[in-house]
């Protein structure tokens, strides 16, 4: 961390060397067996090739959160920016399987509505990112909430019962054509449509669902936007076969 009153910037550099260390291994390993274009080779190369750096900066000068994913070996560099003002606080997500517990420090915008992870994969150390969600949290004056979580609580509009579906999709048509960046009314409006009768409104709903993505993938939520695509693909594949 380089921190000033003005500026703080992290530089995350151990998947990039991770990266490396994998992709050397699969490189020294597809030479060691005699050929230049063989799997392991090309796979190492891969690796090698596509590794990045991350770097997160908060910059109070300009009023943005700045992620820059670069990657070195093709000297490629993608910015994606956030205004410091949607922060509403710092989170410590978890991930636990049968082997370990991991980790990530997360940034809640839009009063919980989402977060935005500082990294895109779960690592160890605990400790590291208590750390880190503090001198953020400090740093922007805002709350950490640590391991414990943003209190989410449900949205007003996710408690509303509708008497029919037709209202439902009314409801989030209106949503949709009044703010043109709420993924999640697009989203809520695609289920509606299907709800409501899935072959005659495929195309729509998946329309919706494809214009979320974009949103999401615009707004640097790339989890989400990912998981948007998911849903309709598999939707477009069921329904393909009907």
């Amino acid at each position: 961390m380089k921190p000033t009153s003005e500026k703080l910037e992290m530089q995350e550099k151990s998947a990039f060397r991770m990266h490396l260390f994998v992709g050397g291994s699969f490189l020294v390993f597809g030479l060691f067996s005699g050929s230049l274009l063989n799997l392991f080779t090309i796979i190492g190369l891969l690796v090698v090739i596509f590794a990045q750096i991350e770097t997160v900066t908060f910059d109070k000068d300009l009023g943005y959160l700045i992620f820059k994913h670069q990657q070195p070996f093709i000297c490629k560099t993608k910015i994606i920016k956030h205004l410091l003002q949607d922060i509403s606080g710092v989170e410590i997500q978890k991930l636990e399987d049968s082997e370990s517990i991991k980790y990530r420090v997360c940034l809640v915008l839009f009063s919980g509505k989402r977060c935005v992870p500082l990294t895109s994969y779960f690592s160890t150390g605990f400790s590291d990112k208590q750390k880190t969600a503090q001198v953020i949290a400090t740093f922007l004056n805002t709350k950490n909430y640590g391991l414990d979580g943003f209190p989410r609580q449900p949205n007003l509009s996710e408690e509303m019962q509708w008497e029919t579906v037709e209202e439902e999709i009314v409801h989030w048509e209106s949503a949709t054509a009044t703010d043109s960046n709420d993924a999640d009314a697009r989203v809520k409006l695609a289920f509606a449509l299907l709800r409501q009768d899935e072959i005659k409104n495929k195309e729509q709903a998946i329309a919706c669902l494809k214009q979320a993505e974009n949103v999401l993938e615009s707004q640097g939520y790339h989890e989400d936007a990912m998981y948007v695509a998911q849903i309709w693909r598999a939707i477009w594949w069921r329904l393909l076969k009907t």
